[in-house]
């Protein structure tokens, strides 16, 4: 019987996977940003959904470039 590691190796290896699973981390970080800035009262971004869009954007740029050139 195959361990954990194994199997995730394996589905890790799979581009499907791994383009759907970054394209849910982007998801999640862009949509933990929206949440958070509608939730708060405050009139401007806070840094962390600043941070939390940066970084949605950056995974994004990689997946573009992942994409692209394999």
């Amino acid at each position: 019987m195959d361990d954990l590691g194994n199997r995730l190796f394996y589905w890790m290896s799979d581009e499907a996977n791994l383009s759907l699973l970054l394209f849910l981390v982007v998801a999640l970080l862009g949509g933990s940003s929206l949440v958070l800035f509608v939730v708060s009262r405050q009139r401007s971004a806070t840094q962390l959904e600043f941070v939390l869009l940066v970084s949605a954007m950056v995974v994004m740029f990689y997946m573009t470039l992942r994409n692209s050139t394999f």
